[in-house]
């Protein structure tokens, strides 16, 4: 057996690790193994349909410079020359960024970074995200360390699309769900991306402001699952879902079941697809069976108060009244977003969570961006 020698595999561990962000930890760590002064990994998500790029999962030493960030990608000119032409970036010198104004670049100078190289990540011919590597150091990434990086890199992005094909998978049956309801329900495409897109934001700012400890992963996934909220409708009756005038007594209560069964629905899917391992999949039952609680008590199905609703389900909550407010909609013309800030302000003070109001109307230029992007 000469010729038979024993061999460490220095990823052994990824297959015994869970979590995504354990996974980037342990990639980064080997990499730093290999090539010390790669201070930072970090992984920014792409999004086709709006053009926008967000922070999704870092690994470094030390504090991270970027988080709860996003911008368009057309205002990053030299991130769309690399997307468009998925080419890689090698920058010895971030010295050249000084005096530029883009909030990235900036953070990365004030964080100490010095030197830098970028790969865009496409998947099954797909733009999907953009690999960062950074060093402490200028002139960090010679010939040896280039030579690896984009196997590294390309394996950091395999790590994260196989995590969110996941995700979309479970997605997909839900939606094929969502579908059916949508056909009967007058609620447009259109509200349910807002709703994302809201959810998103109000959780961010949650963040960046220190009232809940977000991150962006966690972040991500709620926008995710926010389009669900509304699932356990597929069980109400069509004379009570698409009843065009004002609902009796027991029509509200048969109405009010859909956050229950809303319940079933993801139970029984999360069940089938196996999802229970994915990392905060217990948004989803959040989502679904909490976005009509009330801070006072009075919502359902529970009756919950204050801190026992979970924040994803506050946030939902917030989220789909303002978008109702602000839509058209067979029995109502749409209110301006002032009308509906006054109206949440109102409501803040028993039905809805405090913060969550604050959050979406600090971000009131933001709420704009996201009506013209999804109308009706």
């Amino acid at each position: 057996m000469e010729h038979v020698a024993a061999h460490r595999d220095i990823l052994r561990n990824l297959g015994s690790i869970s979590l995504l962000q354990d996974k980037i930890v342990e990639l980064h760590q080997q990499l730093r193994n290999r090539f010390p002064r790669i201070h930072r990994l970090a992984i920014a998500l792409y999004e086709p349909s709006t053009g926008r790029v967000r922070t999704y999962l870092q690994s470094n030493t030390g504090e991270s410079p970027l988080s709860l960030y996003e911008t368009a990608l057309a205002e990053a000119p030299s991130l769309a020359g690399l997307m468009a032409s998925g080419e890689a970036r090698l920058i010895q010198d971030l010295t050249v960024f000084d005096g530029g104004t883009h909030t990235h670049t900036k953070a990365l100078r004030l964080a100490g970074f010095a030197s830098s190289y970028t790969l865009p990540f496409y998947w099954q011919g797909h733009p999907e995200a953009f690999i960062f590597f950074n060093s402490r150091e200028p002139g960090a990434f010679d010939l040896e360390c280039l030579e690896e990086l984009d196997v590294w890199a390309h394996l950091a992005g395999m790590l994260v699309v196989t995590e969110l094909m996941s995700v979309k998978s479970l997605m997909a049956a839900l939606r094929t769900a969502n579908r059916l309801i949508h056909l009967r329900d007058p609620e447009t495409g259109g509200h349910l991306e807002r709703m994302a897109a809201f959810s998103r934001i109000i959780a961010r700012e949650l963040a960046r402001t220190g009232v809940h400890a977000f991150d962006d992963e966690t972040i991500e996934t709620l926008a995710s699952f926010a389009p669900m909220h509304d699932v356990g409708k597929i069980g109400i009756p069509d004379a009570v879902l698409m009843k065009p005038g004002p609902l009796t007594d027991e029509e509200l209560r048969v109405m009010r079941r859909h956050p229950a069964l809303g319940r079933a629905v993801v139970d029984a899917i999360i069940e089938a697809f196996g999802a229970d391992r994915l990392e905060h999949v217990d948004l989803l039952s959040h989502v679904t069976e909490g976005h009509h609680e009330m801070m006072d008590g009075s919502g359902y199905p529970h009756g919950l108060s204050g801190e026992q609703i979970p924040i994803a389900s506050r946030i939902i909550a917030v989220a789909d009244v303002f978008d109702a407010l602000t839509s058209r909609r067979p029995y109502k013309e749409p209110w301006t977003n002032e009308e509906a800030f006054a109206y949440l302000q109102r409501q803040a003070r028993g039905h809805l969570d405090q913060d969550c109001v604050r959050a979406l109307i600090q971000m009131a230029d933001e709420v704009g961006r996201i009506q013209a992007t999804f109308k009706e």
